[in-house]
């Protein structure tokens, strides 16, 4: 075949994988695979490669012939060990040389006279092995094999840029894909939904685009009129039920996160610390001795059920909560835990700094003990 149908051929392999697999096409890699893919053209004198590597193209051609040598699974391993070392640099630059340079080979089967993909071994493999399907170089057959391939690349240059699952998620608008595209991306870019949804309480519509927070229960947790609430399949666990979805990724994300041990504080003296104006969230668990055990759970209809800040048994489970959802426990000491103070930053943001905070007295002694004393 010619060179403009051995790299056409390639780049539709390039941009395929590109499209199914996920991986990032860039001009390096396809540029590599271009030029690997007519590489085994070296051992032919009247080649373009072969013309500009004339002082090896005519040794070959004198001691193995075309398609020989160089057209074999010998050189290919050869190529792929000599090259290795691209994979310490990128991994795809690697499998672009060896992918490139193999599709080479397997676009010749497709030539009258086969190649000797086995050499040393004399046997020449074809496909298809009906002669009169296969194709001589520069006939018309190889002119409309060539159109069709530069057709099918260029479908897949704007496939290759977003996938093809995030493709058809951007047709199908399904819940699930939208999930596994913000879990790729998460704690590196700011993400909204695009979200249709019914409500699990009162069954009323909602639509619009939301901020994403974070992850519950294989659902997504989005901020919706300044309350979080959890987007899944599952009645007893989520509060809105999708119908469509699509993830809208915005500009980067930094995260700065810092771990606060709660022994003898309260949540006041916490947030009292955080400039409210930054985007925070808080996640961790902490145990309260407050003498009213179970008092505090009627803000939980389910402990599968969502919500920043929960109650139960005398620990308080916070997962993305902020100030506005800690009321009923702010001026409750802790005996012990751990919170996780996380800082979504955008680009130019300056770095978090934490006050001193400050502690409402408040007696640390149970009510219900205060009498023995």
């Amino acid at each position: 075949m010619t060179l403009g149908t051995h790299v056409a051929f390639a780049s539709v392999l390039y941009l395929g994988g590109a499209t199914l697999f996920g991986y990032r096409p860039d001009w390096i890699s396809g540029l590599l695979a271009a030029v690997a893919s007519g590489l085994p053209d070296i051992d032919l004198p009247t080649s373009k490669v072969g013309r500009l590597f004339w002082f090896i193209s005519v040794p070959l051609e004198r001691r193995f012939g075309h398609r020989t040598l160089t057209h074999s699974l010998v050189m290919l391993i050869a190529l792929a060990v000599l090259t290795y070392p691209l994979a310490w640099i990128q991994p795809l630059y690697w499998g672009c040389v060896v992918g490139g340079y193999w599709s080479h080979l397997w676009l010749d089967m497709a030539n009258v006279r086969g190649i000797d993909l086995l050499w040393p071994a004399p046997l020449r493999l074809v496909t298809p092995g009906n002669r009169h399907w296969r194709l001589t170089v520069g006939s018309k057959g190889e002119m409309i094999l060539l159109a069709i391939l530069l057709v099918i690349a260029a479908a897949l240059v704007p496939l290759s840029q977003i996938g093809f699952r995030d493709g058809l998620q951007a047709l199908l608008k399904n819940f699930d894909i939208a999930r596994e595209q913000y879990q790729r991306v998460a704690g590196s870019q700011w993400c909204d939904l695009d979200l249709t949804a019914t409500d699990n309480l009162t069954l009323q519509p909602v639509v619009g685009r939301f901020p994403i927070v974070g992850v519950w229960q294989n659902g997504l947790i989005i901020e919706r009129e300044g309350q979080l609430r959890a987007v899944g399949a599952s009645p007893a666990r989520h509060n809105l039920y999708p119908l469509k979805a699509r993830l809208i990724a915005g500009e980067p994300l930094r995260v700065m996160a810092e771990r606060v041990d709660m022994a003898g504080h309260n949540l006041r003296w916490l947030v009292s610390r955080i400039d409210q104006s930054r985007s925070y969230y808080l996640l961790g668990e902490v145990e309260i001795a407050d003498g009213r055990g179970p008092a505090l759970v009627g803000r939980l209809d389910s402990v599968d059920t969502y919500h920043p800040a929960s109650y139960r048994g005398g620990i308080l489970q916070l997962h993305y909560a902020r100030a506005q959802e800690l009321g009923p426990w702010l001026d409750l000491v802790a005996v012990r835990g751990e919170v996780v103070m996380q800082f979504w930053l955008r680009p130019g943001d300056a770095a978090v700094t934490l006050g001193p905070g400050e502690e409402k007295e408040v007696e640390r002694i149970p009510e219900q003990l205060r009498r023995f004393l």
